[in-house]
């Protein structure tokens, strides 16, 4: 069953938590803040937030603390994610998500949120947003025109469906078609880290989306290999691959001359799936706002992403 949580007003509360990495600069959560208050939301910031352990944002109790207790917080409208890092694979055995159900409420982010992100909508049944991190997208100097915008169209309901998000400026078709599933994915190592596990979500007849930030071409044929060994693109009904941005070079002539581009395309060549390339929902500047577990209708030849089916109440 499908939990759709209730669309953000204003004068509403956004509540902050650090699931995963630990928070490089306070200034940025606080930007962050000011820029939300601005905008006319309440903000509220868990208490561990700013937690430090290494490279988590402390100790694993008390991240799945702030997570837990933020859903049972009755003030708490929507709760956006700092950043991404590591650290949510720690907490999926923890998590309750007889609680997630209970208290149904807008819940943002990627990268590493992936891991919470599909599981919430898998095993709760909540509609789950792969979208900005609080620190990383709104802590900046600027916000992105095309990220703040498709993110409070999405998560305010300003949006009708079916809703057409706007054509990429970089795309590129690598296996024409048209289909329609739910949306499930996010982060390509953190997907290929779920493969195996429980909390690895069914993707029959979903559609995939992929992305990922500082990975050599070698690593990220090897995980999408991974994907295709395990039968993944075999049980999807069409993949959208993200932006793939930092790309790590060596000093390789060879290897240099291809593009993550060229990867993909090799590895989806024998695909009968509509199969494209270039959306901005990655670790780049622009990125969608995008509901996981509703359906889409993609189309990879002409380019159209569009929601289908409701995904707020």
């Amino acid at each position: 069953m499908k939990i759709k949580p209730e669309k953000l007003n204003k004068g509403d509360t956004v509540g902050v938590i650090s699931p995963s990495g630990a928070v490089k600069e306070k200034k940025m959560l606080e930007n962050a803040g000011k820029y939300f208050e601005a905008r006319g939301f309440k903000v509220k910031i868990a208490p561990h937030a700013l937690d430090k352990k290494a490279y988590l944002a402390g100790e694993d109790a008390l991240r799945l603390s702030d997570l837990e207790n933020f859903f049972k917080d009755g003030e708490v409208k929507a709760i956006i994610c700092s950043r991404g890092g590591y650290g949510a694979f720690r907490i999926l055995n923890d998590i309750n998500y007889d609680l997630i159900k209970n208290n149904p409420k807008i819940f943002v982010g990627y990268s590493d949120i992936t891991a919470l992100l599909n599981n919430f909508t898998q095993k709760s049944g909540l509609i789950t947003f792969h979208g900005p991190l609080f620190a990383s997208d709104f802590g900046g100097d600027r916000v992105d025109r095309y990220t703040e915008d498709n993110f409070w169209d999405v998560i305010t309901k300003s949006t009708k469906i079916p809703y057409k998000f706007p054509n990429p400026s970089e795309y590129h078709c690598i296996k024409p078609g048209k289909t329609r599933g739910e949306l499930f994915g996010g982060n390509l190592a953190i997907m290929c880290g779920l493969l195996g596990t429980p909390y690895m979500p069914d993707l029959r007849g979903k559609l995939l989306l992929l992305e990922d930030v500082g990975e050599p071409l070698y690593k990220i044929d090897r995980m999408i290999t991974r994907l295709k060994l395990a039968g993944v693109f075999e049980q999807v009904a069409g993949v959208l691959f993200a932006e793939f941005s930092s790309i790590i070079k060596p000093g390789n002539n060879d290897t240099n001359r291809l593009t993550v581009l060229d990867v993909i395309a090799e590895l989806t060549s024998e695909l009968k799936i509509p199969v494209g390339y270039g959306f901005p929902a990655g670790h780049g500047p622009q990125k969608a706002t995008l509901p996981v577990g509703v359906e889409y209708l993609f189309d990879s030849e002409e380019f159209k992403l569009e929601l289908t089916e409701g995904y707020l109440t």
